[in-house]
């Protein structure tokens, strides 16, 4: 169930059948979550806080060409689409008028995960579900960008794909 404040600010959230997965907290961002799975913001180039964080060889412009430079020094490429693919980790950037506003990253179920701000993470079925200019919506989906998977990534997919056989 989500709290009604987050389907305020995220109204397509419900009907995407989004669910909570984490409490609200203002101590990391999308940033971090997608890249990382850190507790840090990965967003002010200069330490204002324990748990700021900006990697290193990331031009500090806040461009949108930044957070996808960001991901590719990641291992991510370019692709072009969202669909789910069995030995690709994907993740979403989203833009308003071309300034970066959200990342989100697919799971291992083909869902995806969110960090919304500082409200709770969410795992949502489609991308569409946070585009728009509603509430705290993020604009639309710019980039996508993919990397292999790992060992761990691909026996976890393997063993859901298994499991939903036989459920």
């Amino acid at each position: 169930m989500l709290p009604p404040a987050l389907v305020k600010k995220f109204p397509k959230l419900p009907a995407d059948g989004a669910t909570k997965s984490s409490d609200a907290t203002e101590q990391y961002n999308c940033i971090a979550w997608s890249a990382n799975r850190d507790k840090k913001q990965w967003w002010q180039p200069i330490k204002e806080e324990p748990w700021d964080y900006w990697p290193p060889g990331i031009p500090v412009d806040f461009s949108f060409e930044s957070f996808v430079l960001l991901f590719e020094k990641r291992g991510y490429k370019k692709c072009a689409g969202s669909h789910f693919e069995f030995f690709y980790k994907k993740v979403a950037l989203y833009a308003d008028q071309d300034v970066f506003t959200h990342v989100c990253d697919q799971l291992n179920s083909g869902e995806w995960w969110s960090k919304l701000a500082a409200y709770e993470d969410v795992k949502h079925n489609s991308l569409e579900a946070l585009e728009g200019n509603t509430g705290n919506e993020y604009g639309k989906v710019e980039q996508i960008l993919k990397k292999r998977c790992d060992l761990f990534d691909i026996l976890a997919r393997t063993f859901r794909k298994i499991k939903l056989r036989f459920n």
